[in-house]
């Protein structure tokens, strides 16, 4: 059963929230078909609650700074891994293929979570395992979407060692191969850091549209082919793009900013 005075608040927010200049009163009216003296009445309380802020000058409404903490507090309380594992199990069912999270502590990509799939030929890897970010799918789809700055500063301070004959070592290389995955989402390495081992990943991000981590899919080299990739690809996007959502990121906002 809905509230209708509660529902007609969600309402309200929704629709301040979608509008980037704020919206005016009548706007407001005719856009909710609320009537002039119920919404009058109701803008007056979450203004009051500092829910909604009001511009004298342009009689625009807009979100209030009381929505913002409890963003912050419910963002303080995420923890990635609790919101991934579930998502990473289904896809996991889905592709039957060893999958994992990963995060950038330092130099380095930290592994956080794993969930195994049931063929007996598999990647083994332990929990607070690190690798090296430019050698690694998961290291690639994080870095790609680190600003200029950090990405510069990456490369001067981390010695790019080779640890296959794949292993790509040379800057301006690695740095075209970030500028793919930015375009297509995906970061993708083969046998760069393991021989036999490669690897699809794709970012995800949070709330402030930073890159927050990425979630890895691992395959033995010998599955790694065109045809089982176009199969693992939009589904590993789309677990990206849930564990994302999940953590607060909006894309629409991120293109419209």
């Amino acid at each position: 059963m809905v509230v209708k005075s509660a529902d007609r608040v969600t309402q309200i927010l929704e629709t301040v929230a979608s509008q980037e200049k704020g919206i005016t009163h009548g706007a407001l009216a005719k856009s909710l078909d609320i009537p002039k003296g119920s919404l009058s009445l109701l803008l007056s309380n979450l203004t009051y609650r500092e829910y909604l802020t009001f511009d004298p000058l342009s009689k625009r409404y807009m979100l209030g700074s009381r929505l913002l903490i409890l963003t912050g507090r419910y963002l303080s309380n995420l923890d990635i891994v609790r919101v991934a594992r579930p998502i990473i199990r289904t896809l996991v069912a889905e592709i039957n293929e060893d999958t994992e999270l990963a995060v950038m502590k330092g130099s380095k990509v930290v592994f956080l979570h794993k969930e195994e799939c049931s063929k007996p030929l598999k990647y083994s890897i332990e929990i607070g395992q690190r690798a090296p970010a430019y050698a690694t799918a998961c290291g690639k789809a994080i870095l790609a979407h680190l600003s200029e700055e950090e990405i510069t500063a990456y490369f001067a301070s981390v010695p790019l060692t080779s640890f296959t004959g794949n292993t790509v070592t040379d800057p301006d290389m690695l740095r075209r191969q970030l500028q793919d995955v930015r375009t297509s989402g995906l970061a993708y390495v083969c046998e760069e850091f393991q021989h036999g081992i490669s690897a699809i990943a794709a970012p995800v991000f949070n709330f402030y549209g930073n890159v927050e981590g990425s979630i890895t899919v691992t395959v033995p080299s010998i599955r790694f082919n065109a045809e089982h990739n176009r199969f693992i690809e939009p589904r590993l996007l789309r677990a990206a793009a849930t564990i994302s959502q999940q953590l607060g990121f909006d894309p629409d906002k991120q293109e419209n900013g």
